[in-house]
């Protein structure tokens, strides 16, 4: 069976995104100590988290073009908001973030008005 090539990529996607955010919180936790400057710039670009972000944001960046080439960008950009939920998941279960109903709520809207729009067929 061969897996589609659109769902790994809206997978891919938010998946890399969220991973991209944690880095950048790992990040903030290494350099929060120190003064907005030179030594803060300096600890932040020898973290690995700080690496990490960026090997994520290139890999949202293939990503993202393969995806826009194969969907109009008004279908597809709605569908990133799917990393909202995911980050927020993700705050909460390895920063024990707390998720307040309201942002519950809030996430629910965003993943229904996901489920309304979609997404149509690919490009030929």
């Amino acid at each position: 069976m061969k897996p589609n090539f659109s769902l790994l990529l809206w997978i891919g996607l938010p998946v890399f995104n969220t991973l991209n955010q944690v880095a950048m919180k790992l990040t903030a936790g290494v350099v929060k100590d120190q003064p907005f400057g030179l030594e803060w710039l300096n600890a932040a670009a020898v973290s690995p988290y700080i690496w990490m972000s960026f090997a994520c944001e290139i890999i949202n960046f293939a990503l993202w073009m393969a995806i826009l080439k194969r969907h109009n960008l008004s279908e597809a950009f709605p569908l990133t908001a799917v990393s909202y939920a995911a980050l927020m998941f993700t705050s909460w279960y390895f920063f024990h973030e707390p998720i307040v109903p309201l942002q519950a709520v809030g996430v629910a809207i965003i993943m229904v008005g996901i489920a309304i729009l979609g997404f149509k067929k690919e490009k030929n």
